[in-house]
Order: structure tokens, then sequence, then C-alpha cells
């Protein structure tokens, strides 16, 4: 009887460690899926970054909002961005609160620091992954653009966004998706 639950107990486990990242794929396709695309302004990087690994550094125009709350704010906290479109087509976020908005479309993000009425925060989606061989070609062609003073009307990532959820789904340099750089830089 003991060995049927040690099986069992192990049957359970094993069972949690397939689920985990299963739902985790899952709820990431029904964003790309059925989330509204904005796209977000990106600005230049620091170039150098040993410690980052395989994939493209993003950093956003955008960082700070007004916070819309009496609320105590403390850095580290969770926050909510309300995001919309403007009128150039581009994301805005106009503000955060300690709790999600009741209509529209909007953002967990993670405040930083705040400095009067505006809250600071970082974005949940500041690295674009790509093939271990392709993303240091990617990051050369990302800070090359941006070094030539050609950004945020041009170099931006479409982001969808569904019930505060968020999955990068490309990202553009000089107004066309950085995949097809990489496609023609091939030698």
């Amino acid at each position: 009887m003991k060995k049927f639950w040690l099986i069992a107990a192990f049957v359970i486990v094993a069972l949690a460690h397939i689920a985990t990242p299963v739902t985790m794929i899952l709820q990431r396709g029904e964003i790309l899926r059925a989330g509204h695309a904005y796209k977000f302004r990106t600005r230049p990087v620091d170039p150098v970054d040993a410690f980052r690994g395989r994939y493209v550094w993003l950093h956003f125009e955008q960082d700070h909002a007004q916070w819309c709350s009496h609320a105590e704010r403390r850095p580290g906290a969770e926050a909510f961005a309300r995001v919309e479109e403007g009128a150039d087509g581009f994301a805005v976020i106009r503000e955060v609160a300690p709790e999600p908005p009741a209509q529209g479309d909007y953002l967990k993000v993670v405040e930083s620091f705040s400095v009067g009425t505006n809250a600071h925060f970082r974005l949940p989606f500041d690295r674009y992954y790509l093939k271990e061989t392709k993303a240091p070609k990617a990051e050369e062609v990302y800070r090359e653009h941006n070094r030539r003073n050609q950004t945020n009307l041009n170099t931006y990532a479409v982001v969808r966004i569904k019930n505060g959820d968020s999955a990068l789904e490309e990202l553009y340099v000089g107004g066309k998706p950085i995949q097809d750089y990489l496609r023609a830089a091939k030698p």
C-alpha cells in the first residue's frame, strides 16, 4: 500500500511539473491570438551587457505616467498601467494605479520609483528572444539603427495585451520586422 501512495505522489508531482510550462505556453498563445496589438516606441540601449544572454534588450520611450490614486506607493510593488492607442498609432500609457481599470486595456507593471505625481515603472516585455545564432546580429542591427538617430518613428515593438498580460509579438527596425534584416544579412 505504501508503494501505491509513493507512485501516486510521483505521478501528481510529475503532472504538476508538466502542467506549469504547458499553461504558460497556452496563455501566451491566447494573448498573441486574441490580445489587442499596440506599438511601443523604443529608445537606445546600453550597447554592452555581458550578463544578458541571447536576446535583444529593449528600452521603451515611455517609462513613467501619472499616478492616479491616494494609495501608498511602494517601489517594487505591482501596479496597473492603462494603455491606449495615441493619435500617431503608438501606445500611450495614460495613468498608473494600484488596481486595474474598470474598462480598457492595461498592463501589470512594477513601479520602480516615484517623483511627484509620476510613477516610473518597468514594462514586462524588455527582452526580444531569438535563436542563439541570430541574437548578436539582431542586437547589432538594433543598436546601429538607434545610433543613427532613427528611433521612435520606425524602431518599435508590437505587443499584444489582454487582461493585463502581454506578449511581445515583433520588433521592428526601419519600419520592418528585424527578422527581415537578419534574412537579408545572411551570407
